[in-house]
């Protein structure tokens, strides 16, 4: 089994709270450029008008009067301030502090000056801004993911066009640059629940081409005992000694999955088992001998928890090479991780789920209990 649970973490650079990406990687944001405000009755729109409870921008300024340019660490925390506005409307369960946004702009071949863009108010207030981001390695398509926000005091004004053209152009730079030698996608992850992300999307000449279910599990509720594992099997705690094997054990399961690349060193230490949302103690492996047969991998992200008020448990990777499938190592590593959580003290379990999984991961984790919270649609357009 390869799960495909994350993404919400390691797709390419640029993280987020929880596991979600083409293989639910562990810490990415998957935030779309919008534009949603109140339309009048000629179907004028409303300048500065928060959309869905949107609050405005204290001394908001006409769009011809923002500044345009590429952010850096400077600008953490107007992003994160702009990202906490953009969740309390569209609701997509992103929760960001300022240490994730930090993590972003200091990934490993993501370079503020060329992959962000952002508009300010005169004031310096960030009210939108847009990212790029390209894989380390690529399979068969170079996936270039595009990400961001608008203010809900901003939309509809046109500044979400103007980001995703400029995102565009940029995505298309990088893969002629950095992954020639295969096809070229631009790809968007809008939450199917916000719309206008959606409609720009689908305007914008984008296919929705797979989708992915973000979905929990209470732990409050009873948590059967774990199955046990085949007889010659063994599971054991997450150790860093076996990190590098693990990682090979992930790049072996999730090779033909949809969306997968190979994770190498650096984008396996900074995005998977070197993310400080990681919880090792949390974690398990499946052993063979000395082999890796299969792994669940778990996160737990602070800025969640202070802003929902609940803690919860990802399970950001599981997967089972080919050799050790269909023998219920991907259960019995769930169900031990249910109640490993729920002894811990965590409320409630989460995960990042494709959908047209082909080894069953779906119902794997409705069996055990899991329900839909959050939908999301990858959207690709092909690049020249």
């Amino acid at each position: 089994m390869s799960t495909g649970t994350t993404s919400r973490s390691a797709r390419q650079p640029i993280a987020g709270r929880k596991p979600f990406g083409p293989e639910c990687p562990t810490g990415v944001r998957c935030l779309l450029v919008v534009e949603n405000a109140t339309t009048g009755a000629a179907g004028s729109v409303s300048a500065g008008a928060p959309a869905g409870g949107g609050v405005a921008v204290a001394g908001a300024v006409a769009v011809d009067e923002l500044r345009w340019r590429p952010l850096s660490l400077d600008d953490v925390p107007a992003i994160t301030r702009l990202f906490a506005v953009a969740e309390d409307v569209d609701r997509t369960g992103e929760h960001l502090d300022e240490q994730d946004i930090e993590d972003d702009l200091r990934a490993e071949g993501f370079d503020p000056r060329r992959h962000t863009f952002g508009a300010l108010t005169r004031d310096g207030e960030l009210v939108c801004c847009g990212m790029v981001s390209v894989p380390r390695a690529v399979r068969d398509v170079d996936r270039v993911s595009l990400s961001g926000t608008v203010h809900p005091a901003y939309r509809r004004l046109g500044l979400g066009r103007r980001l995703l053209a400029w995102q565009e152009a940029r995505g298309e730079a990088e893969h002629r640059v950095q992954h020639p030698e295969v096809p070229g996608q631009l790809m968007l992850t809008p939450c199917v629940h916000v719309t206008d992300h959606v409609r720009l999307a689908e305007r914008s000449g984008y296919i929705a081409v797979r989708w992915f279910n973000e979905m929990k599990r209470e732990l409050g509720e009873p948590v059967p005992a774990a199955a046990p594992v085949p007889d010659g099997l063994r599971v054991v705690r997450f150790d860093r000694s076996l990190d590098d094997a693990v990682r090979r054990a992930h790049n072996d399961a999730f090779a033909q999955h949809w969306g997968s690349s190979e994770r190498d060193a650096v984008a396996w230490a900074q995005w998977y088992t070197g993310n400080r949302a990681f919880r090792p103690e949390l974690s398990f492996v499946v052993l063979d001998g000395a082999e890796v047969a299969a792994y669940l991998l778990s996160y737990f992200w602070e800025a969640e928890a202070e802003a929902t008020g609940v803690r919860w448990a990802w399970i950001g990777q599981l997967g089972t090479r080919a050799s050790w499938r269909d023998r219920g190592l991907g259960s019995a590593l769930v169900g031990r991780a249910l109640v490993v959580y729920r002894d811990a003290g965590y409320a409630r379990a989460g995960l990042c789920v494709d959908t047209e999984n082909a080894t069953g991961a779906l119902r794997l984790y409705e069996r055990h209990g899991f329900t839909v919270v959050v939908r999301r649609a990858s959207y690709v357009k092909p690049l020249g």
